[in-house]
């Protein structure tokens, strides 16, 4: 009989080493490259900055950094401290470019103080714009004297003193009776003094202006409108469009939505202000007149 062959042992597989290809060692390399890299650079030899001037700042850090320094300058009213902060900027024309940043954050209807901080700083590095001269006017110098007022000589007289007399007086008691203070109501900064329909028979009008009078019944231009709706807000000043007046803005309205408008700084609500047609068939808006009682 012939004997059955003999069956070849199985052999052992190879180890993973080498199993990779040659993509597979490199993609081993570079993983072992980062992490020693990282390593190295966070733990090892890590950068420490030593010059980092706000002249190396980011276009938004410079943003940011001439906003803290208004702030600042607001506060301490330091003006030599605020040039020497905004010249480490190294800006050729930093005045432009403190008055682009305000006319940015007005588009971005920014908060009223800031706009007014940015305002004071721009305008006292020479810049000039509509955006200044609203949030910044320059004011005129006082020249209000005092008027002198003349001494009155009197000449004194002796009186002789009226004769004293004794009587009997009845001293009454008094009852001390609990009073319960009276609670002052603030009163708002403006007044509604008019309240229009805007109609036109020759076309629609379908948004809301807004005129800003001080004390005087003089334009107020850079004063804050609030409008809001149910699903919205809107905020804008007045002064933008000075061919209608330093005191106006306006509002573009929606069909089938109610409107409310106040000013932020202290004025009655005007609320249920919507497009309604005119007698012309047009759509029409409104027109609400503010004064300022405070000044």
């Amino acid at each position: 009989m012939t004997p059955p062959p003999r069956r070849r042992p199985g052999r052992r597989p190879p180890p993973i080493w080498r199993r990779l290809s040659s993509a597979g060692w490199l993609l081993f390399s570079l993983v072992i490259g980062l992490i020693g890299g990282l390593y190295y650079a966070w733990v090892v030899d890590p950068v420490v900055f030593t010059d980092a001037s706000p002249a190396r700042f980011s276009e938004s850090y410079r943003e940011e950094y001439i906003i803290l320094v208004s702030q600042s300058y607001a506060v301490n009213e330091n003006w030599p401290l605020a040039q020497q902060r905004l010249a480490e900027l190294e800006e050729p024309n930093i005045g432009e470019t403190v008055n682009e940043l305000l006319e940015t954050a007005v588009r971005q209807n920014r908060p009223a103080p800031l706009l007014e901080q940015l305002a004071v700083v721009a305008r006292n590095l020479g810049a000039q714009g509509q955006a200044v001269a609203l949030f910044a006017p320059t004011l005129p110098a006082n020249n209000i004297q005092p008027t002198p007022t003349s001494a009155i000589a009197t000449t004194p007289t002796n009186t002789p003193p009226p004769a004293a007399t004794a009587t009997n007086t009845a001293v009454p008691t008094l009852t001390p009776t609990a009073t319960t203070p009276a609670t002052a109501t603030p009163q708002p900064s403006y007044r509604l003094t008019e309240q229009t329909r805007l109609c036109d028979d020759e076309q629609a009008i379908t948004r809301i202006e807004v005129i800003v009078l001080d004390a005087f019944l003089n334009d107020a231009p850079g004063i804050e409108v609030e409008v809001t709706w149910q699903n919205g807000s809107d905020r804008f000043f007045t002064g933008f469009k000075p061919e209608n007046g330093r005191g106006y803005a306006d509002f573009e309205m929606s069909p089938d939505i109610s409107y409310t408008v106040r000013l932020p700084d202290g004025s009655p609500e005007v609320s249920g202000l919507r497009i309604e047609e005119c007698a012309s068939g047009f759509s029409g808006g409104w027109q609400l007149t503010f004064q300022n009682l405070r000044n």
